[in-house]
């Protein structure tokens, strides 16, 4: 059809923002253990909140944390969830 994209069709839109939230997760998980912090394996992906987190209290989360636990309070998680170290 012509003047159609992606965001016309739900599958491929719920597609295209999971695959975001999977780039930021890493991103995000990167940054987290560039500053020596210690994750779990799941780490972000796991934490309560994080794929409805904004892109910028996300990176202000993984720039500011001292621990998962940090991070996940952070985002609004909570100390909610399993795996976190410190």
């Amino acid at each position: 059809r012509d003047g159609t994209g992606p965001d016309d069709h739900p599958f491929l839109r719920s597609f295209r923002d999971e695959g975001r939230v999977e780039g930021r997760a890493k991103t995000i998980r990167q940054f987290v253990l560039a500053r020596g912090v210690e994750v779990s394996a799941q780490f972000p992906a796991d934490v309560p909140g994080f794929a409805e987190a904004s892109e910028e209290a996300a990176v202000a989360a993984a720039l500011g944390c001292d621990s998962e636990r940090d991070f996940r309070a952070r985002i609004g998680g909570g100390l909610r969830g399993g795996g976190s170290t410190e």
